[in-house]
Order: C-alpha cells, then structure tokens, then sequence
C-alpha cells in the first residue's frame, strides 16, 4: 500500500509535536495532530503538543482506571500534561529530558537509570524507553485518528539534534521503530528543518535575497540543548544551492538552564529564610521554576506566581513551603542574567560548579 501522508514528528527535549500533510493534493495543508493526553487522573484532554514527561506511578494511583487512555488500559505509567506537574510535586517518580540523557554517553543508555537517584523503590526505565514511550503515545494517537493510513505505512522525518553523535541517532532511531514507525524513517537535523520552514515561508523570494557567498547561522534553542548550524550558498548549474558547512559542539544549553537560573535565584531566597533545601526538593524547585517562567511570561500572564515546595522534616508546618516571585524580576534574570550583554571577543568564566547535581545531567550554569 502506498503512503497517504508525509508525517514530521518533533521530537523534543521538553514538547513532542506531530504534522501531517497528504501526499499528491495540489495544494497540502499541514495540520497539527491533537494528541489525546491525561491532565488529571481519569481526565484525558487532547493538545497539539505532548510534554516530554513519563511519570511512573505508584500501585495505589492506578486503581479505578485512573492512568487510562482511549487507546489502553492498565498502565503503570503516565505521559504528557499530568506527568509534567508531576515532576514538581514527585520529581522522584518523574522521568524528563530523555532526548538529553540519550546523548549522554557516560551512561548506558539502555539500561533502566531514569529517574535519576531514585529510591530503590520506584521503577526505572532506560532514556531509550522513555523515548519509546513518546512516540508509542504519538502512534497511538494517530492510528486511532486515522485507522485507515497505519504510520508504518507513512513516509514519516523525524527531527534530532544536529549535534547528536552517532550513536545518539541510533538509539532515536531503534526506539523510533520500537515505537511502530517504519525502519525507512528520516532523521532530519533540527536546524536544517527549521531553514525548511524559513524557505517555505520566503516562497521564491529567498534566491532574490541569498547570493553566492552568503553565509546562514541558524540558532536552535531548545528546552534541553542549543544547535548551531552554519549553512553556505553556493550554485550548481546556474541555480542557488544550500551546503551545510559546520556544526556546533553538543550543548546541554537551552530552556532548562533558564530554569536552573530560576531555580538557583528562588533557592537563595528560600535560604534567606532558614530553608537548605535536600536534593529532592531541589529537583521539584527546577520543575516549579518551569511552570512559573511560563506562567509569568505568557501573553497576558501574571505579575506574580506562587512557588510552593512539599516541606520534609518535623520542623515544617503545613506541609509546604512558599514564595512570590516577580514577572519584571524573573524577566530581567533571564534576559540581563543569563544573557548578559558581552562583546565578540569575550570568553566564558569557567569553574562555577552547580548545586544541581541531583538532575544528573551536565548542564552548563551561567554567572552574573
């Protein structure tokens, strides 16, 4: 059977979203799938985007049907909306950044790791299962939308890091077909997919804009890792062409280290108030600095935000523990902070060490 739709899944370090177009129509739309997800226990709601999140629940949550999904029943585990706030209330039950951990290759990426420095208790699961689980749900959410263009039969790109090593690719990619998507699948650099969109957008006009010689530096930020591509014009047979010329070095710098600034900043004033906070509620201060940045600098978003951490230890009353943060203070950490103004010739301080080594992963810090 012959493809019907050409799919392009972003798989991402904190949102996986899904695109379709169908093949042979003149002019094809292209359309963002809604992704059916838990956001609450027993409550399913459907986004066009799919928080990177698993959360691995404990026996008692998943009685009455609580973790079920349209498509299954029974399950240990939840993905999406819910597992996101998860990872603020039970970051130890809570598996992020698995696109980050499959890059990192100071670990066996197969074996069962995540969360990292979990209790012996709680279930593990490998970075490459936890990307499995992603696009398990994304196939999931397809087939039940479309039975009648099954996506192993699709032709479907799937977007990776420019900077991926090899292996990397290689474990996207057995979960990819682990996930049901078929072995012919494409594996599109981020920022080349990115110049895609920039072409298609600039319709013809980009060959009136571009000259032989030019050179394009496409910067992709993500929630986990930035890519830095540089692409030359050069011309073949009296047409513009586009080489890629070099790629960035593999940075675990992105949305997450905003964050960690965040979190960092909030835990000074939790300090100044007699509160060292343990590794755990470190982590779930990362996650609770997240839902803030996003809270405060949407569109139309609130001048202050709540940051509550669950309280451990008999000194604490009430169970949690709470501070107001500013948008116009949290706004100017991150723009005059974490990117301070610096000239060309500038190079960056070394030997600031993180006080969130719990997270597991190297991320790079920032000084002021």
């Amino acid at each position: 059977m012959s493809a019907k739709f050409v799919i392009g899944i972003d798989l991402g370090t904190t949102n996986c979203v899904f695109a379709f177009a169908q093949l042979g129509a003149e002019q094809a739309e292209v359309e963002l799938l809604a992704i059916p997800q838990l956001v609450d226990p027993s409550v399913v709601e459907a986004s066009t985007s799919l928080p990177a999140f698993t959360y691995l629940a404990a026996s008692h949550e998943m009685q009455g049907g609580a973790l079920d999904l349209p498509w299954t029943e029974g399950r240990g585990f939840a993905i999406g909306l819910f597992a996101q706030r998860q990872a603020a209330e039970a970051p130890q039950r809570t598996v992020g950044a698995a696109k980050s951990w499959l890059c990192h290759s100071r670990v066996d990426r197969r074996q069962p790791i995540l969360p990292w420095n979990a209790p012996e208790d709680i279930p593990k699961i490998s970075p490459v299962t936890a990307t499995r689980y992603y696009l398990e749900h994304l196939v999931a959410a397809w087939e039940r939308e479309h039975p009648d263009a099954p996506i192993a039969e699709q032709q479907i790109v799937l977007t990776v890091p420019a900077s991926f090593d090899a292996a990397a690719r290689e474990l996207t990619r057995e979960a990819a077909v682990a996930a049901g998507l078929p072995q012919e699948l494409i594996l599109l650099e981020e920022p080349q997919a990115a110049l895609y969109a920039w072409l298609a957008d600039q319709g013809d006009a980009w060959r009136k804009r571009l000259q032989v010689g030019d050179r394009l530096l496409v910067c992709d930020v993500g929630g986990g890792t930035t890519d830095l591509t540089m692409i030359g014009v050069s011309q073949a047979e009296g047409e513009l062409t586009l080489q890629r010329l070099a790629v960035g070095e593999h940075l675990l710098v992105g949305g997450y280290n905003m964050d960690l600034a965040l979190a960092h900043h909030v835990a000074g004033r939790f300090a100044s108030e007699g509160l060292d906070l343990d590794p755990w509620q470190t982590v779930s201060l990362w996650h609770a600095c997240r839902n803030a940045k996003e809270a405060l600098l949407a569109d139309g978003g609130p001048e202050t935000y709540s940051i509550s951490i669950l309280g451990r230890g008999s000194r604490l009353i009430g169970g949690t523990v709470s501070i107001d943060v500013d948008r116009q203070d949290i706004a100017q950490l991150l723009v005059e902070g974490f990117f301070p103004p610096c000239q060309t010739t500038d190079l960056p301080q070394r030997g600031m060490i993180s006080g969130f080594r719990e997270i597991g992963l190297p991320y790079e810090m920032t000084r002021r």
